[in-house]
C-alpha cells in the first residue's frame, strides 16, 4: 500500500488545515483560545486520523480512523457556521469552505469503502 502522504484525501485535508489556519488569523484575539483553537485542532485531526488509520492492522480499525476524520470534518463545518453567526466569517468564506467540504467528504467516504476491498497488511 502507498504511503499516507500519497493519498488524495490526506493531501486535500492538509490543504484544508492550511486554509483554516489562514482564515482564523483574522478572528478576534479573544477567540485565540476559544473557537480558533477548536477549529484548528479539529482541522488537524482530519489528516492526523487518516495517517494513523493507514498504519492499523485490521480493516475495522482503519475504517474507524476514517470515521473519526469524517467526524472532525463535520466539526469544522459546524464551527464555521457558528463563526459566521458570530460574524467572524463572511458568508463568502463559509461558501468557500463548503466547496472544500463537499469535495473532501465524499472522497473520505469513498476511501473508507475502498479499505474494505483491500487485504489486511
Amino acid at each position: 500500500m502507498a504511503s499516507f502522504k500519497e493519498l488524495d484525501v490526506f493531501q486535500r485535508s492538509v490543504l484544508m488545515v492550511k486554509y483554516i489556519y489562514s482564515v482564523t488569523k483574522a478572528f478576534p484575539e479573544e477567540e485565540r483560545f476559544g473557537i480558533v483553537s477548536q477549529l484548528r485542532r479539529a482541522a488537524i485531526s482530519i489528516p492526523s486520523n487518516i495517517a494513523e488509520g493507514v498504519s492499523r492492522r485490521t480493516i475495522k480499525d482503519r475504517q474507524h480512523f476514517v470515521d473519526i476524520a469524517l467526524g472532525s470534518l463535520n466539526e469544522v463545518y459546524a464551527q464555521f457556521l457558528v463563526a459566521e453567526v458570530l460574524e467572524y466569517l463572511p458568508k463568502s468564506e463559509v461558501k468557500r469552505f463548503e466547496k472544500g467540504y463537499n469535495t473532501l467528504r465524499p472522497k473520505l467516504i469513498a476511501y473508507q469503502r475502498s479499505i474494505q476491498a483491500r487485504p489486511n497488511p
